[in-house]
């Protein structure tokens, strides 16, 4: 069962905002771990743990009238960052490694200021840790206030930049502290994995400059060498998917071709850990599937067709990789740079009218339907674009989703008589299979040879994209 991602009053190291954390674990035999809540009687609680970016619940219990709960099991629970979660959805953060046995001392209301820990040495140098940081940020907040405050001396920030560098300084220290002590507890494998690599000095070109572009290969190239990619725990934690999500989100160029070329490097380190391979194949597949960058539906395809088709991926059924494999197949007719399938659809006298027949420079190949809102919208913007390109030979293919022919003709005197319009009520043409219009408005952008050069677009860019392609002719 999966809980809210984000959950209120969370006393979390990873929602802390300047440094971040997080774990995983496994124990003796079994586990236990006791909860006495002084403030708390009567009520549920729960026990969660991060995967990635979610969080799920691992058990349930009753806080009694005693304010004392117990979480036990006979089975070793998986190492990683836990959650213990009240009914009122405040909650806070335990680590749970090899030792499986511990107490929990805490007042609901100020648990920060009240935890406590019995047999735990982890959630000891957690809290530790925890509570440093917590008093760093605050002395940060005041200083960030007094950096925005009018009226500060030019020698005052100068000051306060300098007290900012001895602070992360302090905070490195700490950290440093932690892994050379305890260099096998999760904390550490967290505080490395989410370190930025160290960076060499700047190299310099022949002329003296900086080469920005070395430092920038340098820095993704060593990504992630602080992730070790045979020690599952941290997947109980959200670093390794913030590291994920950052580099293939921020630090590389949004380009599929790159994001596929590191997908492939990333997933070769990831093997050394079949749990890694399991977690990073899936972040990639969801990541490029959920794209709001135009493009990267093939890097989807890419990794059903060369990771989820032949079998690499081996622990999803085979009805499910079936329909990931017609999903691609769906997906792959559409890929940018495609040329965009011909159809033949009926204009208003039920003469039929095929895509590619339609002589133009550039084609907006626009789906629609008259009682569709967004189409309202998007209508004066299309008609002002056309207005502006027609000259330069842009055409408009209108296809009416519609399965009312009378409601069309009606909604057709908005629309200038010049577009080229056109309605398949029977979807004899098969359309909306072969364009996948499960929403709409759908606007593609086609150029002389019916090539795909833009799609799912929206209306207010078509102008902008369609000049910007003409200037680079």
């Amino acid at each position: 069962m999966k809980i809210k991602h984000v959950l209120r009053g969370v006393i979390s190291l990873v929602g802390l905002t300047f440094w971040m954390l997080s774990c995983q674990s496994m124990a003796v035999e079994g586990h236990r771990v006791e909860l006495f809540v002084a403030d708390k009687v009567d009520s549920e609680s729960y026990l969660a743990y991060h995967y990635g970016n979610r969080q799920y619940i691992q058990d349930t219990t009753y806080i009694d009238a005693n304010g004392f709960a117990v979480f036990e099991g006979a089975e070793k629970l998986t190492r990683g960052l836990y959650l213990i979660v009240f009914d009122d959805d405040n909650s806070f953060e335990v680590i749970i490694d090899d030792n499986q046995h511990f107490s929990v001392h805490v007042m609901a209301e100020d648990i920060m200021g009240s935890i406590r820990f019995e047999s735990s040495p982890d959630n000891d140098i957690f809290y530790n840790y925890l509570h440093f940081l917590t008093g760093k940020n605050l002395e940060r907040r005041e200083m960030d206030e007094e950096l925005r405050a009018p009226g500060i001396t030019r020698d005052r920030q100068l000051l306060l930049q300098n007290r900012f560098q001895e602070m992360d300084s302090l905070v490195r220290e700490k950290q440093d502290q932690i892994i050379r002590d305890n260099p096998d507890g999760l904390l550490a494998l967290i505080l490395r994995g989410q370190r930025d690599p160290e960076l060499p000095e700047l190299p310099l070109l022949p002329d003296g400059s900086q080469d920005t572009d070395a430092m920038y290969k340098i820095y993704k190239s060593e990504f992630f060498e602080n992730i070790d990619f045979s020690d599952s725990r941290i997947l109980y934690s959200p670093v390794y998917h913030n590291r994920l999500r950052v580099y293939f989100n921020n630090v590389l160029i949004q380009n599929p071709d790159t994001i596929i070329k590191e997908a492939d490097r990333i997933l070769e380190k990831a093997r050394a850990n079949d749990d890694f391979f399991r977690y990073t194949i899936w972040f990639l597949a969801n990541n490029a599937e959920t794209s709001q960058i135009m493009g990267m539906d093939k890097v989807f395809v890419y990794l059903i067709d060369n990771y989820y088709a032949t079998g690499d991926v081996y622990w999803i059924d085979e009805e499910r990789r079936q329909r990931l494999v017609q999903r691609a197949a769906n997906m792959r007719r559409l890929l940018i740079g495609k040329t965009a399938p011909d159809i033949s659809i009926f204009d208003t006298e039920d003469r039929p009218v095929s895509l590619h027949a339609v002589d133009a420079e550039y084609l907006i190949l626009y789906f629609w339907d008259s009682e569709c809102a967004f189409c309202r919208q998007a209508a004066p913007l299309l008609k002002e674009a056309y207005r502006n390109l027609r000259d330069e030979g842009v055409q408009i293919f209108a296809i009416n989703t519609e399965t009312n022919k009378n409601r069309w003709l009606n909604a057709l005197k908005d629309y200038p008589d010049t577009w080229v319009h056109g309605q398949d009520v029977t979807n004899r043409s098969g359309f909306r299979d072969i364009y996948n219009i499960f929403a709409i408005p759908q606007i593609f952008i086609l150029n002389k040879e019916k090539q795909i050069l833009a799609k799912d677009i929206g209306p207010e860019h078509v102008e902008r994209f369609i000049r910007q392609e003409m200037r680079s002719k």
